[in-house]
Parts: C-alpha cells; sequence; structure tokens
C-alpha cells in the first residue's frame, strides 16, 4: 500500500499527521510533499504521481485544501481518497485569502490570486462525478472546525462514508482514531 498525503493551504508536506501515517503504514510508504502554491502547478503534481502510483493499491489523505485536492484526484483517477476537514468549495472559502501570504510551516512567502480561485473553481468535481466514486472517497470530520463548517460538509457528502468526530478543530484532533478506523472499515471492508 502507498500513501499520498496532501496538506492543505499555507502548510507543508510535515508534521504530526504525516507522521502518525508513517508511523502506521511505514515510512517508505508515504509521499508527502510541499506542494507548491499555485493550484495548477499543484495538481500538475499530484497527477504525475497519482498517475505512477495508482496500480500500487494507492490512497490519497488530504487535509483541507489537501482533501479537496484529494476529491479531485479521485473523481478523476479512481483511486481511493481519504478527506480530513476538507474543503468542499476552495474558491469560495479562500476567496478572503487573495494577496500577500507567508506560509506558516515554511515561511515562503507568496501572492494568492484571483487566478488560483479561478483554478480552483475549474477544478472543482460535480456531483454526478463524485457519485460515481462514491464508494472510494472517505470523509473524517472534527465537529468543532471552526475555518470549515463540518456540518455543511457532512451533508455535502450525504450518502458517502462520514465520520465525525466530536471536538477537535480545524487542525484535526482524531488522527489516531481515523487510522484504527481506517484499518478496521475500509482496509478490512468494515
Amino acid at each position: 500500500m502507498k500513501v499520498i498525503y496532501i496538506h492543505g493551504f499555507n502548510s507543508a508536506g510535515f508534521g504530526e499527521k504525516v507522521n502518525k501515517l508513517k508511523e502506521a503504514f511505514g515510512e517508505e510508504n508515504v509521499i508527502s510533499l510541499n506542494l507548491p502554491y499555485d493550484p495548477k502547478k499543484a495538481i500538475a503534481l499530484l497527477s504525475y504521481l497519482v498517475e505512477r502510483l495508482k496500480d500500487d493499491n494507492l490512497y490519497l489523505f488530504g487535509t483541507s485544501l489537501g482533501g479537496f485536492y484529494a476529491m479531485v484526484l479521485a473523481s478523476r483517477y479512481k483511486v481511493p481518497a481519504v478527506l480530513i476537514n476538507p474543503s468542499i468549495n476552495p474558491a469560495l472559502s479562500l476567496k478572503d485569502e487573495v494577496g500577500k501570504q507567508i506560509n506558516y510551516k515554511t515561511d515562503e512567502e507568496y501572492e494568492f490570486t484571483k487566478e488560483h480561485l479561478n483554478t480552483l473553481k475549474e477544478l472543482q468535481p460535480s456531483k454526478e462525478d463524485l457519485a460515481k466514486v462514491k464508494d472510494k472517497i472517505f470523509v473524517y470530520l472534527d465537529e468543532d472546525d471552526e475555518l470549515l463548517d463540518s456540518r455543511e460538509t457532512a451533508d455535502f457528502f450525504e450518502g458517502f462514508y462520514v465520520k465525525m468526530f466530536p471536538g477537535g478543530n480545524h487542525r484535526f484532533q482524531h488522527m489516531d482514531e481515523l487510522i484504527e478506523d481506517f484499518r478496521k472499515n475500509i482496509l478490512q471492508g468494515g
């Protein structure tokens, strides 16, 4: 099994979630990059990886904006994706972020533009396309996510595999429980 971990907006491919995935599935099986801030470049890089690894029992794990990217890739390549507090419409949820940015993990400075928002809008899979991969998308939410409305996300994924944990926050506080549930109900088929 191979895992691609996809980080969120202004984040990076290292940290506690990645460490827990490496502990659970083996460091050699988890790929986690610092993605370009430009959505076109990020999705191109991720697509390249997925195309090469999709036959290796590949699972995508994405958080926030990374959850959106994982959803796009699951729809495009029919690979399983675990979405953690995913952004379901980043063109809308990130509209107030247009302007100068500093990545809080890498200190990279860049400009987030309206063109980036337009790219995110273009990437948005349709409900019909998502319905075709309903059995490959697994959603994990922290109920008290302060940035993205967990109830709205749960409603968006009605009929999909959705597990909501009480409390928590946008950074997601239930990685151990997620991994346990993933092993029991997804890898072993419940």
